[in-house]
């Protein structure tokens, strides 16, 4: 049974659901005050900013430990008629490569820059590229055009892998007294003075390393390299100072392109874009 007083109750309890909400809503519509502002301002401002990555000019140096497969030249014609051929492992026992890069965080994972070293070669006495007795030396610089792409740019350990290209140049000086042929039978001592430089591309440079961060600038961490390439032009003079003749120019021998593969490993410290 329905009482008479029912719509009245319905009319009161609608009225005053009404009256709450109408507060409610104008208390949200109320301007803030000033205290309130700074208090969400200060929020806002203080809510943590997701990083955008590092852009800039980087720089990075590395010392390395090298070795190398394959040939410095092939098919040489040596002074006595023999054909020859020269390896790196036959001339070479190591090299120490010092390697320099610079360039620019295109964007936070894809660097883009030029790499160049330098590398002390020690040598490997024999009869072909470093007699017995002879002083020799020698180096190589090599250079060229590097991209880079990092796995975790944002990251205290950040794995990444470069390409290149390049180009090689190697020097050697070789010294010594040798005993040369001028008749028949006779032989006097002579000192040889050889200088040569073989150059020619790097076709393909792969690097791979990780930095590990020191502070925001700063970086450590492994770098190995691995490259193909050829000696493809060989220029340079040999002199002979024969004991009572004087100096006389001699000829280099003519050779074909020497290709080889080059490796290093070492340590690298990277200054890093903010």
């Amino acid at each position: 049974m329905i009482s008479k007083n029912s719509p009245f109750r319905w009319t009161l309890s609608l009225a005053v659901a009404l009256g709450v909400a109408t507060s409610a809503w104008a208390q949200d519509s109320e301007p803030l005050t000033e205290t309130e502002t700074e208090t969400r301002t200060t929020t806002v401002m203080t809510e943590p900013v997701r990083p955008q990555g590092r852009m800039g000019p980087e720089f990075a140096v590395s010392g390395n430990v090298g070795l190398g497969a394959g040939y410095v030249y092939k098919d040489g014609l040596s002074s006595t008629g023999t054909v020859e051929s020269l390896k790196i492992t036959e001339s070479a026992k190591v090299s120490i490569p010092i390697i320099a890069e610079l360039g620019f965080r295109a964007t936070p994972n894809f660097y883009l820059g030029v790499w160049g070293s330098w590398e002390k070669v020690f040598t490997k006495e024999n009869p072909v590229s470093c007699p017995t007795g002879f002083d020799c030396s020698t180096y190589q610089w090599r250079v060229g055009p590097e991209v880079r792409y990092h796995l975790a740019p944002d990251a205290g350990f950040d794995p990444w892998i470069g390409l290149g290209v390049g180009l090689e140049i190697l020097k050697s000086h070789v010294e010594g007294t040798t005993q040369v042929p001028v008749a028949p039978g006779v032989v006097v001592p002579a000192t040889v003075d050889t200088r040569v430089t073989d150059r020619g591309p790097t076709f393909a440079r792969l690097a791979l390393g990780a930095d590990v961060r020191l502070t925001r600038a700063l970086a450590v961490g492994p770098i190995i390299t691995a490259s193909i390439g050829s000696y493809t032009v060989r220029t340079g003079t040999q002199t002979l100072d024969i004991t009572g003749v004087g100096e006389r120019p001699g000829v280099l021998a003519q050779v074909d392109d020497g290709f080889h593969a080059l490796f290093t490993v070492g340590l690298r410290l990277a200054v890093l874009p903010l």
